[in-house]
């Protein structure tokens, strides 16, 4: 975080925004400069090194920018006192003395008083000139400096501009791809004030520091803690209400993952997992390629008024199951999960360690969204194998009843299965199988699409043009040319066209395109 003076910021039209720091040239040397200057000063009093960030400022650059990067450093770096004398207790012996000699109106009166005090303390007049102010901050001198890259500079200060921000808001909200363990563990540790919801994605909404009325400081410093944490993660988005104390308006406030994962990044380390018995299913699952994704803390479950946060989830295609580990824990704990168990309404495959087997555990099995595996010192893969094939066959009957009921006119010239599937929220696959037992007229099927007849002669047209007298063509001008016409499915229009592929070794930029002249060649 940086002092609130440093903060710089764009407001426009009810939105405000930090003016994060690109990762320009400019920038980059001004870290840069700063950086090297430390690591080389090490041992000098601090004011040299402000006086170093004074001749930056005198460059042209914006003071608010050139300090807040050298506050950072200063977070980086260890000032130490020169205790060779302690500047309290030299204080007091000047005044000591002033009491004795009388005040120093002049020169040889402050002379003498310093004489008498460095005698006394056995010490050189130039030693207590030097001590007598040395615990100023300006006449700290840097001990240690701990160095780091430009770039990480500017993604700290971006950060820190953040964080001082949202010591002004009314309330936060947001969501990430994963690491929930270590968000809510970060909530609850900091004593944040929050509530979960769902609007497609999981949502999580914090008080912000300025709907309280006292502590307001102290919940400010948690909001800035937990913001790192929530960055961490490859996906996320923040949003947030900042009360913008200069003209006491409420400002709308954004940042999203996929705008400003360049300049915003979090050094927060990746969690390990729980226990072997996670790594070691996780592990040997990744190992099969079943064409499911495992994805660790995964979005919490709601339970009641409550949240579950599973070990892990298993998605393919629009389907999502997720994977709740119950290994040797205490009792009150296990009941207590129990409990926030049967009350999800999601699919659940819950790994239950067998020396839990008791009746509280048998009562989960009851439960229709929950399917309960017992293992010993390994989570079974055969059984979690089963049960998802179950749950893709049942997706893909319901996803095919609903494509064959659905009234559907195609308009454009390529339809990719793909999206137009994630437009109707199926899978890929249904669209594929629906598609293809029941293909709208003048339409073609390929592996991953439907083209028109009239696209795919155009496209015949286009490649007789130049496959000429020769006719042979290399199968890499023949697939500009396909794609050219905004068809991905190369290999297929080439079979779909009568033409076959003739390849000289592996590599593609060997290979010809021609038409055979009968069925038997």
């Amino acid at each position: 975080m940086l002092p609130s003076e440093l903060i710089v910021v764009w407001k426009r039209k009810g939105v405000i925004s930090p003016r994060y720091a690109k990762l320009s040239g400019d920038n980059m040397d001004v870290a840069r400069h700063l950086i090297e200057f430390y690591r080389g000063h090490v041992g000098e009093k601090k004011k040299v090194l402000k006086e170093f960030v004074g001749e930056l400022e005198d460059r042209g650059f914006d003071y608010r920018f050139v300090r807040g990067l050298s506050f950072l450093l200063d977070r980086r770096s260890i000032f130490k006192c020169d205790d060779r004398v302690k500047p309290v207790d030299l204080r007091r012996k000047i005044y000591e003395a002033t009491g004795k000699l009388g005040l120093p109106t002049k020169r040889e009166q402050r002379n003498l008083i310093i004489e008498t005090v460095a005698s006394e303390l056995k010490v050189s007049t130039e030693t207590v000139e030097e001590s007598l102010y040395a615990d100023l901050d300006s006449e700290l001198f840097l001990e240690k400096f701990e160095p780091l890259l430009p770039q990480q500079l500017l993604e700290k200060y971006n950060l820190s501009l953040t964080q001082t921000l949202l010591f002004d808001s009314t309330e936060l909200s947001f969501t990430a791809s994963g690491n929930w363990q270590r968000i809510f563990y970060t909530i609850k540790k900091c004593g944040l004030i929050y509530d979960v919801y769902k609007d497609g994605k999981f949502w999580v909404k914090v008080d912000g520091p300025a709907s309280l009325f006292k502590l307001t400081r102290r919940y400010g410093t948690a909001i800035a803690k937990l913001l790192p944490v929530i960055i961490a993660n490859p996906e996320w988005s923040v949003e947030a209400k900042i009360l913008w104390k200069y003209t006491n308006e409420i400002c709308d406030f954004k940042i999203e993952s996929w705008k400003h994962h360049t300049i915003l990044k979090s050094s927060e380390a990746t969690v390990p997992y729980d226990s072997v018995v996670e790594e070691d299913f996780a592990q040997r699952f990744r190992a099969l390629d079943t064409g499911w994704l495992l994805r660790r803390e995964p979005e919490p479950v709601l339970s009641g008024k409550q949240v579950i946060i599973p070990d892990f989830s298993l998605e393919r295609e629009g389907i999502k199951v997720y994977i709740e580990i119950v290994g040797f824990w205490t009792t009150d704990y296990l009941l207590r999960k129990i409990e926030k168990l049967k009350k999800i309404n999601v699919d659940m495959l819950v790994i239950v360690n067998e020396s839990l087997v008791c009746e509280k555990v048998a009562d989960l099995e009851k439960h229709a969204r929950l399917n309960v595996i017992y293992y010993r010192e390994k989570i079974p893969l055969a059984p979690i194998l089963r049960r998802l094939e179950e749950a893709f066959r049942e997706v893909r009957v319901k996803q095919a009843g609903f494509l064959k009921d659905l009234p559907v006119i195609f308009m454009e010239s390529v339809v990719s299965f793909e999206e137009f599937a994630a437009r109707i929220g199926v899978s890929a696959e249904a669209v594929r199988v629906a598609l293809s037992e029941n293909t709208p007229q003048d339409y073609i099927v390929m592996s991953n699409s439907l083209v028109r007849k009239d696209k795919l002669e155009q496209i015949g047209r286009k490649i007789e043009e130049q496959i000429g007298r020769t006719g042979r063509l290399p199968l890499l001008q023949v697939v500009e040319t396909i794609r050219a016409e905004g068809v991905e499915d190369t290999t297929s229009t080439v079979e779909a066209l009568g033409y076959k592929i003739a390849w000289h070794g592996i590599s593609p930029e060997r290979a010809e395109v021609f038409k055979p002249e009968n069925k038997s060649s």
